[in-house]
């Protein structure tokens, strides 16, 4: 995939559609590309904090490691974003992430993302705002798993 097919998709990605093109493109020439198999994971959960990754080709599944074993709490697609909760909060990673297919990510440096992210308010605003979404889908998704628990 080319620079400008990366450039258009990330900018096409609700967390980057108005961030500077100049800032869009430093973060694709900085990024480092992955290629995983599906099955393979692309970091597990409780790993350390590492890079924020946008998925360029194929599927991913969510996964939080519980007592009672795997629950898959979303899937990823190409356009979306995994990572950037535990680059933010700078904890350790709270889910696994696994390809379901065969897939292609672009990693983004911490340090990097999150400054290209701070010193654009939009961009900043934007990225407050679907994290609040992804923590509420995934509220809902625990409150119906446990009740569901409860009910056996």
């Amino acid at each position: 995939m080319s620079i400008e097919d990366e450039f258009e998709l990330l900018s096409q990605l609700e967390l980057f559609e108005n961030l500077d093109p100049i800032q869009l493109k430093r973060l694709i020439f900085v990024s480092q590309r992955y290629q995983l198999q599906a099955g393979e994971y692309l970091f597990r959960q409780g790993d350390a904090m590492g890079s924020v990754f946008g998925i360029v080709k194929g599927e991913f599944s969510v996964i939080l490691e519980s007592a009672q074993g795997e629950i898959i709490a979303a899937h990823q697609k190409p356009g979306d974003l995994v990572g950037e909760m535990a680059a933010i909060s700078g904890e350790s990673r709270n889910a696994s992430i696994r390809a379901d297919t065969d897939c292609e990510v672009i990693g983004f440096e911490k340090d990097l993302f999150l400054s290209t992210v701070i010193n654009d308010p939009p961009t900043a605003l934007k990225m407050m705002q679907l994290l609040t979404e992804r923590l509420e889908i995934q509220n809902n998704q625990l409150a119906q798993i446990s009740g569901a628990r409860h009910l056996d």
